[in-house]
């Protein structure tokens, strides 16, 4: 029964959506069409010719609602004011003495809630002092008219009771009306306030995802910063050595340059694939079909290096398992960057070896060298630091520094 009762609110809440939000946005248009509205129920309703006290007044009421919002204190008061003028005039009651009643609910949901609370207090204190007199007045008894002559017609309707004092429902009637005017101001004030905070709570919540959004963003370009840095660097330091070799045996042997200038060019594309594959990465316009590298592509980049004229050893310790994505490409990029910093810096008669050994819960990789370095690689590269935040974001551990005897050494533990 609610389900249905919901789909068929449904509509109806769409289709006053936009009502509402116009009522919202455009106050000053709600006063004069409610100013309109009330006038004209007004002049319909007074049947019998009011006296021009009466209908300047009620203009004056009128006037008041247009600034309804920006000062609906001016409005209670000058409603009000004319009501009890009406009433003391004897007049019964007209669309306009509403206009108090809208000055009451204005003051309780834009002006100040102690204001209203005190308006609603005098308010009801003057109605109940009007229910006293008029109740006072209209159960006294009359003095006796002194004898006089009268005329009595058949056909003439009964004059009126000029001696009655109007009072509108008597306190009863005008302070139930005040009291639910008030209140509905309340609700309109809690229910704004309520819409005010869901707002501010919806942009800080976009801002949030923004920020997020950017940070993630910010995150992903240092990633793909430091995959290129190992990269490029790692492919550059191949390539000159491969170059220099070339170079150095063009004359004496012609073939051992063909041999360079091929690594030379595998090398190249090797790091051109993996460039694009970072690159597409962050414009996503096609799937990276191409897997990321991994431990199990360690030999083969021991075999670069090897075939660039540096002699590497690689031992793996322990029995070789499948590696979480994170782990397997941190454990390449380490060995990596920790080869190109041999290649840089360890001079042209080093030796590498790598050790990959496998723990029940842990992958640990060392690679030392006996070159002539012996101190921690300086100047503006960020090797170092990058290989440290791997493996610090995965919760391992990193060290790195000049052995005792000779040479550098890279220690890294992953978790795996």
């Amino acid at each position: 029964m609610s389900v249905a009762r919901g789909i068929r609110e449904a509509p109806i809440r769409d289709y006053a959506r936009p009502v509402l939000s116009f009522l919202r946005n455009h106050p000053k248009a709600v006063d004069i069409g409610l100013t309109v509205l009330i006038g004209l129920s007004t002049v319909v309703s007074a049947d019998d010719p009011e006296g021009f006290d009466w209908w300047l007044t009620s203009l004056v009421s009128l006037a008041s609602l247009l600034v309804r919002h920006r000062n609906p204190t001016i409005t209670f008061a000058t409603g009000a004011t004319v009501s009890l003028l009406h009433l003391a005039m004897g007049n019964d009651l007209r669309p306009v003495d509403v206009v108090a009643l809208i000055g009451l609910f204005s003051v309780a949901a834009w002006g100040s809630r102690r204001l209203s609370f005190a308006l609603l207090a005098a308010s009801l204190l003057v109605t109940g002092a009007w229910a006293i007199h008029a109740a006072d007045a209209n159960t006294r008894e009359p003095a006796p008219p002194p004898p006089r002559i009268i005329i009595i017609d058949r056909l003439a309707p009964p004059g009126p009771e000029d001696d009655q004092v109007q009072d509108w429902g008597g306190f009863a009637g005008i302070g139930l009306s005040l009291a639910v005017a008030w209140l509905a101001g309340l609700n309109t004030r809690q229910r704004r306030i309520r819409l005010s905070v869901l707002e501010q709570r919806a942009a800080d919540l976009e801002r949030e995802r923004d920020t997020q959004a950017a940070l993630a963003v910010a995150a992903e370009r240092g990633r793909i910063s430091r995959e290129l840095h190992d990269v490029v660097a790692h492919a550059l330091s191949v390539v000159v050595l491969q170059a220099q070799g070339a170079q150095a045996e063009l004359e004496r042997r012609p073939e051992r340059t063909r041999e360079a200038l091929d690594a030379i060019v595998g090398t190249g594309r090797t790091a051109l694939g993996e460039i694009r594959r970072l690159l597409g990465a962050l414009g996503q316009d096609e799937p990276d079909w191409e897997p990321q590298p991994g431990a199990e592509r360690l030999p083969r980049l021991a075999a670069d290096i090897r075939s660039a004229g540096t002699p590497v050893e690689f031992l793996v310790e322990g029995e070789p398992r499948p590696l979480p994505s994170t782990v397997d490409l941190a454990a390449y990029r380490i060995v990596q960057e920790a080869l190109t910093n041999v290649l840089k810096h360890a001079g042209p008669a080093a030796s590498v070896t790598i050790v990959m050994r496998y723990g029940p819960e842990t992958l640990e990789i060392e690679v030392t060298d006996d070159g002539i370095a012996t101190e921690e690689p300086s100047g503006a590269g960020h090797g170092l630091e990058g290989m440290r935040e791997r493996v610090n974001v995965l919760g391992g551990t990193f060290d790195a520094g000049p052995r005792p005897e000779r040479g550098f050494v890279v220690r890294a533990t992953l978790p795996s």
